[in-house]
């Protein structure tokens, strides 16, 4: 993984083996709660919401996306990377940083808004829609082939298209 020093980013918020990992997941979720249900925050000049519904143990299902991995959405896993990485969504998401990969794509019938910091080796997707945006999850890219599908992706976005 990259050695990463961004000034304006928050620690990691690392598990401590003295505290329960519910307790640790309450924590992570509190950070979340406080960035992004008491807070309203804006993208591009519109509201971003979180996907609220359905609740997993009493939490947004934004907050359980973010925080777990699986292909199974019932049946997703807590990822420690994930979680460690629970106050970036929200300064990476306002920043201005001219470093930010941001590019839109389509995956099936949604469309969506990409936020990626290379340098960090952390995504944002965000689905887009008429009045507003829903902030959909966040991860880290680590694995070589991830971040050259990625690239490509931005790479593509980036040459205008031409009328018909």
């Amino acid at each position: 993984m990259i050695k990463y020093s961004v000034s304006w980013l928050p620690d990691l918020v690392t598990y401590n083996s003295n505290t329960s990992w519910d307790e640790y997941i309450e924590a992570l979720y509190q950070y979340f709660k406080q960035d992004f249900i008491d807070t309203k925050i804006t993208f591009r000049g519109q509201h971003l919401r979180f996907k609220e519904y359905p609740l997993r143990g009493g939490k947004v299902s934004t907050f359980y996306h973010i925080t777990t991995e699986g292909d199974d959405e019932e049946n997703r896993i807590f990822d420690i990377a994930r979680c460690e990485r629970i106050r970036w969504p929200k300064p990476i998401i306002e920043s201005n940083y001219a470093g930010l990969k941001i590019w839109e794509n389509k995956r099936g019938t949604e469309e969506n808004i990409l936020i990626w910091f290379d340098i960090v080796e952390y995504l944002i997707v965000i689905r887009k829609r008429k009045t507003y945006n829903i902030f959909w999850t966040a991860y880290p890219v680590t694995e070589p082939y991830r971040k050259k599908k990625l690239q490509k992706e931005y790479e593509k976005a980036q040459i205008p298209k031409t009328a018909p």
